[in-house]
């Protein structure tokens, strides 16, 4: 009896006989050349050897399966899907010695769609988008006109409504771009990207939902998943992916489905993808570990996709520029809002530590001690709140947040002022000056941070980057100088700092509404009103911000023009100035000795000459020997 039985390529007869059958035991081994006859009756009583191409095998597979044939596989050059399905070898006489050292075969599954057996993946939706990200090639060149392709055809896509049925029931209705569905997840660049490798084998399938809801998101997806030459999975996905892991799934639209199995195109109402467990008995030591079928649970990550009515406002219409909120995020958003905008105790607490820590710092002339108390005030929440109830007018949420940020204020006051007075110390230095003289930069400032705020709270996914808004925009400290001023009696050090302090909450509420207004919380018609207010503020804030950039351009200027003076041996630095008629100039005069009143009176007519304005000057001599 024979050990083998060998079916062999009948158009590559030649290529066979010379590279393929010295490799084999060939007097125990039954050559078959197959050219596409019916099998149906076959009954082997030896192990099936194949040497042949995907498209022949994807006829006897199926067979081989239901009639129970112990099979192997001798790589064919035509036998590309096989080869990546089933960890083949590369080489054909590594490959047959692995297959005839093999004492007993291993189990295998097999996936299948509307009953044809699927070795790669089922792709469904815009096949522009889904082709170029599965099959994206390792070389730049590829990767780049793959882009390029993809970034012409955008405007022509869009999402498209699916119901999806897993193997226990669960019913997940969804708009998306597109879907790949594969066997093991390595089986397709776009779902190893996604979901990452996986060193055993499960009799499911995994499905990925691609659902990006604006042209920002579409932009991402490209940038991370086609580009990169390798992505190391988090096993966090990004908010317009999903990931569906089950052991059949069915899938069904608003009519008809365009799909492709393996490149080649069909077209249905309905896609059934199941995965039939232990299909195939394979002589192979290259396969994954198989896990107990029993140990199998479905796995369904969709809670981000776009359901409810966003399904009926994305499906079928052109990508907006960045994601709107529909209905069921305006709610949770509206919620946490109006949550934050409470004076809890913990929020009090908090207000207090942060604006002693500030004191501290501040006194201490300390930055890092200063970082530390942004990060701890909680005031940045009620702002929030009170710009989401500017923009939505509702009264309430403006209510409670504008009590809960005047709560906060006062306490912060209150308890700087009082550590200011049992602190004996009262010079300004250089962290307390810094705060004393806002201008319109600080509201530029306060405007980037309003909407970098606004939008890490209507994105749960980039809410970890509040504590950098918190940093960069510095509410407590303002308020920490402002109540230094009040324990020092000195209105200028308190005007300086409070000015600072409303330049933050102007240009937060301002940049926040409507940050909240672009992406989707509020009809415009609804939202003028608070924004025209919000604006009014943020231009009544700004006119002494006007007057102290000028000057700050201004001293930009002189330091320019007097940069590098030297005259007779002296040398100008240190320049500051100071507004008023005549402008003050205070400058460190450096020479090798001692400057007479006659040298300084020439220095003065110089800087004069140069800035083309009378200056009074204020200088300190120094003499370096």
């Amino acid at each position: 009896m024979n050990q083998y039985v060998i079916f062999y390529d009948a158009e590559r007869a030649e290529l066979f006989e010379s590279d393929i059958k010295a490799l084999l035991p060939v007097e125990s081994c039954e050559f078959v050349a197959y050219d596409g006859q019916r099998l149906d009756d076959y009954q082997p009583d030896s192990p099936v050897l194949f040497w042949l191409s995907d498209d022949a095998l994807y006829q006897l597979l199926p067979l081989a399966s239901k009639q129970g044939w112990t099979i192997g596989f001798i790589p064919h050059p035509e036998m590309n899907r096989i080869h990546r399905s089933f960890s083949i070898p590369k080489n054909p006489a590594e490959a047959v010695e692995d297959i005839l050292s093999v004492e007993a075969p291993v189990s295998a599954d097999l996936m299948y769609c509307n009953h044809h057996l699927v070795l790669n993946s089922v792709m469904l939706g815009n096949p522009d988008m889904m082709k170029p990200a599965a099959l994206v090639d390792e070389s730049v060149w590829c990767k780049l006109k793959n882009l390029l392709l993809l970034v012409f055809s955008l405007k022509k896509m869009c999402l498209l409504p699916y119901k999806m049925v897993t193997a226990k029931e669960t019913v997940v209705n969804t708009a998306a771009l597109g879907i790949s569905v594969v066997y093991r997840p390595s089986a397709s660049e776009f779902t190893k990207r996604v979901v990452g490798e996986t060193e055993q084998d499960e009799a499911t399938l995994n499905a990925v939902i691609l659902a990006p809801r604006s042209m920002s998101e579409v932009l991402h997806f490209l940038l991370t998943k086609v580009l990169p030459k390798r992505v190391v999975s988090k096993g966090v996905l990004a908010g317009y992916l999903g990931h569906i892991k089950t052991e059949s799934i069915s899938l069904s639209g608003s009519g008809q489905l365009d799909f492709s199995i393996d490149g080649q195109y069909f077209n249905a109402e309905k896609v059934d993808v199941v995965v039939e467990p232990d299909a195939l008995q394979i002589l192979s030591s290259h396969l994954p570990e198989k896990i107990n079928h029993k140990d199998i649970k479905e796995s369904v990550r969709v809670a981000r996709l776009p359901k409810g009515e966003a399904v009926k406002a994305l499906a079928n219409r052109p990508f907006p520029l960045i994601h709107h909120a529909d209905q069921e995020e305006i709610k949770e958003v509206f919620l946490t809002l109006r949550e934050n905008a409470q004076a809890s105790e913990s929020y009090k607490v908090l207000m207090v530590l942060a604006t002693l820590l500030a004191t501290v710092g501040l006194f201490a002339n300390s930055a890092p001690v200063i970082i530390g108390a942004m990060i701890l005030a909680p005031l940045m929440a009620p702002i929030i709140s009170l710009s989401m109830g500017v923009l939505r007018q509702n009264v309430d949420l403006v209510t409670e947040s504008a009590k809960t940020l005047g709560v906060g204020i006062l306490l912060a006051l209150f308890f700087g002022t009082l550590l200011t007075v049992i602190t004996p110390l009262s010079s300004v230095n250089h962290e307390i000056s810094a705060r004393l003289s806002p201008t319109l930069l600080d509201l530029g400032v306060a405007i980037i941070s309003g909407i970098a705020a606004a939008y890490a709270n209507a994105r749960s996914e980039v809410a970890k980057s509040l504590a950098g808004v918190a940093i960069a925009v510095a509410l407590v400290p303002p308020l920490a100088v402002s109540s230094i001023g009040i324990g020092w009696w000195d209105w200028p050090v308190f005007w300086g700092a409070f000015l600072l302090f409303m330049t933050n909450l102007a240009g937060i509420v301002l940049a926040a509404a409507a940050t909240f207004l672009v992406l989707g919380f509020s009809p415009f018609q609804l939202a003028k009103k608070g924004l025209l207010l919000s604006l009014a503020f943020v231009a009544m804030v700004s006119i002494p911000l006007v007057f102290a950039f000028s000057s700050l351009v201004q001293e930009q200027q002189v330091a320019s023009a007097l940069k590098d003076f030297q005259m007779e041996g002296i040398v100008l630095k240190d320049v500051k100035i100071r507004s008023g008629e005549p402008m003050l100039v205070s400058a460190k005069l450096v020479s090798d000795h001692s400057l007479r009143d006659a040298q300084i009176e020439a220095v003065k007519r110089e800087i004069e000459t140069r800035l083309g304005t009378e200056i009074q000057l204020e200088a300190i001599t120094a003499v370096v020997k």
